[in-house]
């Protein structure tokens, strides 16, 4: 029966060890995500491992030769747990999967469609009860508005569309 597995690989080697997994007929999932990162003096999106030194990878337990896994260029080894390796359960692979777009890469942008200039109304804290205008999302838990002529940071919770 096949089952998703962790893969563990060596720093800076998950797309390496991806690659050679497959050649070697493995079937190997390894979710992406675009991060907005700074290079030198300009921000750019980069398409980066969502998780870094992780990938998944489908084995059969009745037939199929594992050992070749621990000596693939980039991989260090399965994930263990004392001497057991943890199934990873398959509904969190194919979550993950339907997630995806063609470059496996995962949408983490937030689901609340805030956009630049949207009108919004403060639902928490000291200005409660004021209309503003959405700015910015600084984080995943803050946002920026723009009240009259004074620019806040609250908590992205605080605030509904109008």
């Amino acid at each position: 029966m096949r089952h998703w597995y962790a893969v563990h690989c060596k720093p800076q080697q998950d797309e390496r060890a991806e690659t050679e997994l497959m050649k070697q007929g493995f079937e190997v999932f390894r979710p992406r995500v675009r991060a907005r990162r700074r290079i030198g003096q300009r921000y750019r999106v980069k398409v980066e491992s969502m998780f870094p030194r992780y990938l998944f990878i489908a084995l059969d337990d009745s037939d199929q030769d594992w050992s070749p896994i621990r000596s693939t260029r980039g991989v260090t080894g399965l994930v263990r747990m004392g001497g057991c390796v943890p199934v990873v359960p398959s509904a969190v692979v194919d979550a993950l999967r339907a997630r995806t777009d063609a470059e496996n890469c995962i949408d983490m942008s937030p689901a609340d469609g805030f956009a630049p200039n949207d009108r919004v109304m403060i639902t928490e804290g000291p200005l409660a009860g004021f209309e503003a205008l959405f700015a910015a999302r600084n984080s995943q838990e803050r946002v920026v508005v723009l009240l009259n002529l004074i620019r806040v940071t609250l908590p992205a919770h605080a605030i509904t569309r109008v």
